[in-house]
């Protein structure tokens, strides 16, 4: 009778023993899933975050890009211009607040990019409508090279 009774305490012990391992093992397994999970999760966020920045910053380079376009095309009307300027100064106020939000997210070549499209915008050149041809070719040279590095950058 003692060893049928040391059978089931050995018995018992290994089949306990063997519950207890694989429940270790079940919990490590569901831990590393969700931790993997929850990384995945905020490398998209983070992802969607440059995206949505990359977006709206371009998006406004684009508006002032149309709106020195618009003046560039008043040609000699002297008022028409004037009444232009304006909308010249909001645009290149809202790409600034746009590039701002850039430079929080972006890698740092993005954002050397970024910082181009700002430099051919040059104040001095944006508020003469004389300088119009050239700043639109240099906003345009400096925002694809920008596109392509956004580009990248969301790809990595």
């Amino acid at each position: 009778m003692s060893e049928t009774l040391l059978a089931v305490i050995v018995g018992g012990l290994l089949t306990g023993g063997a519950a207890v391992g694989a429940q270790v093992v079940s919990a490590r397994i569901q831990a590393n899933a969700a931790r993997e999970t929850f990384r995945q999760q905020d490398r998209v966020w983070h992802r969607d975050q440059r995206l949505e920045a990359h977006h709206a910053f371009l998006n406004q380079v684009n508006r002032l890009v149309h709106v020195l376009q618009e003046v560039s095309h008043a040609g000699n009307d002297q008022t028409k211009r004037d009444a232009l300027m304006p909308d010249v100064a909001e645009a290149l106020t809202r790409t600034v607040h746009a590039f701002n939000r850039v430079e929080l997210v972006c890698s740092p070549a993005t954002y050397d990019l970024a910082v181009k499209i700002l430099v051919a915008a040059r104040a001095d050149q944006v508020l003469d409508p004389a300088q119009f041809p050239a700043l639109l070719q240099a906003i345009g040279e400096a925002s694809r090279n920008y596109r392509e590095g956004a580009k990248a950058e969301l790809r990595a």
